[in-house]
């Protein structure tokens, strides 16, 4: 069982819980991480969602996940990084580059630069199907109009992207 920290709507804690897929009362938020990996060709690191994912089967995103309870974001990001693709990061590798707020949860969005091909990493069954490096133009492209998940959809996060790899 995963238990999920309940946050306000300005990101404070409240000091209670939910099961992950438990009903989040009105006004209560739950925090999710991303991690937006580029490599030294400018391109963004996307995974597959698995088909057998409730929300969003097939779908092309960022990977990450939900924050356990008493975990910190940068954590959890670490966590899920590894988890998903099997590439390890120390947090201190991690750059922060966002926060959003949207319906029911706040999604804390890292950046990683790394140079790892598609193909030596450990996708995690049941969770990701593939994936793939992304040009970062076309990458941002398919984001602005949500055809891959990212963590955010600003001019200032793209922005942010980019300057990870000068």
């Amino acid at each position: 069982m995963e238990l999920w920290d309940i946050y306000d709507e300005n990101g404070e804690l409240t000091g209670r819980t939910l099961e992950r897929g438990g009903v989040q009362a009105p006004g209560d938020y739950h925090l999710s991480v991303t991690v937006t990996v580029v490599n030294s060709r400018r391109e963004v690191l996307c995974t597959l969602r698995s088909m057998e994912k409730s929300v969003y089967p097939g779908v092309w995103e960022n990977p990450g996940g939900g924050v356990l309870s008493g975990e910190t974001s940068l954590s959890a990001a670490v966590r899920e990084l590894l988890e998903e693709t099997g590439m390890s990061a120390l947090p201190e590798e991690l750059v922060f580059l966002s926060r959003r707020k949207a319906e029911g949860f706040f999604m804390d969005v890292y950046g990683l630069v790394r140079d790892v091909p598609a193909e030596e990493l450990i996708l995690q069954p049941h969770e990701v199907d593939g994936a793939k490096w992304v040009p970062i133009d076309e990458w941002e492209q398919k984001a602005k109009v949500r055809e891959i998940l990212a963590g955010d959809y600003t001019d200032e996060f793209f922005a942010a992207v980019r300057r990870m790899v000068k």
